[in-house]
């Protein structure tokens, strides 16, 4: 069918059905008998088409993992030849889309860790943190943990104040003048204030 650039309904609904089933744009031009670049411009023109174009890949998106996932778990039949006919079929797994699944749904357990390569735009990577993976899993299987012996930072994800140490024990300075050898101070009459000087010792009579 020629490529055209009017727009009808039926063709309209041609081309978001081979969306919506997983065909690239270039297949469901050519069943709906649109141009490539007319729809890229009516999706920027038109809000309504920009959305149906929107749910149509989301679905997509949906039929293609529930696909992925058939073909990891479930496997799919391959047939098998021999002398050019077919004799049978063989039940494969594809061990590439399951991985592909799980890290979609795991990132931080199953996908490697990011190739930094910046295009002149900041990379943000997140390594695992076997630390932390370490104290929830003792955690969870009751096990004690010792918290002081822990990162600050995980003790702060964890919402835990650590016990502060106990004050190191200091002597009163009043109670050591009061308990020391040496004399007292004494009151001096003439100022009202205290003599620095030891007090003279008594004079025997």
């Amino acid at each position: 069918m020629p490529a055209h650039s009017a727009r009808t309904p039926d063709a309209d609904d041609r081309f978001f059905t081979a969306i919506e089933n997983g065909h690239p744009v270039n297949a469901a031009c050519a069943m709906a008998g649109y141009a490539r670049r007319c729809v890229y411009r009516w999706r920027s023109a038109d809000p309504t088409f920009a959305a149906r174009w929107q749910d149509a890949s989301a679905v997509a998106c949906d039929l293609l993992a529930d696909e992925a996932d058939r073909r990891g778990r479930d496997g799919f039949d391959e047939p098998v030849f021999y002398k050019g006919e077919q004799c049978g079929t063989k039940r494969r797994y594809s061990d590439g889309l399951l991985l592909a699944r799980l890290k979609a749904l795991r990132p931080e357990q199953y996908r490697e860790t990011p190739t930094l390569i910046s295009f002149g735009q900041p990379v943000a990577a997140h390594p695992r943190d076997f630390e932390l993976e370490r104290v929830v899993r003792d955690m969870a299987n009751g096990r004690k943990v010792d918290f002081n012996k822990v990162s600050p930072h995980i003790s702060a994800l964890l919402d835990i104040v650590p016990p502060e140490p106990e004050p190191a024990h200091t002597p009163d300075s009043c109670a050591t003048c009061a308990t020391s050898s040496g004399a007292p101070l004494v009151e001096n009459p003439e100022n009202g204030g205290t003599n620095n000087s030891l007090a003279a010792a008594p004079k025997s009579l």
